[in-house]
């Protein structure tokens, strides 16, 4: 890999680090919010409960691919 592939390699992964970054925000807060609201009963236990469900599976898919970005950053040996 060339010095000027290397960078625009690394510029490409820092924007889906970003971008993974804002799903797991989205996802914590939805999750969060859906959590709080379902201690008060408003709306529907079962669809607050389907909305946690879904923000934790999101989650998860984040790490995965969060882990993989971690592989593939060490790949090419820099970090941040």
């Amino acid at each position: 890999m060339t010095p000027d592939e290397r960078a625009a390699f690394l510029e490409i992964l820092t924007a889906h680090e970003r971008t993974v970054e804002v799903c797991r925000a989205c996802a914590e807060t939805t999750r969060d919010l859906a959590a709080e609201v379902k201690r008060g009963s408003v709306p529907a236990r079962d669809q607050l409960a389907a909305t946690i469900t879904e923000a934790e599976n999101v989650l998860n898919d984040m790490r995965a691919v969060t882990a993989e970005i971690a592989r593939l950053r060490a790949s090419v040996g820099r970090g941040r």
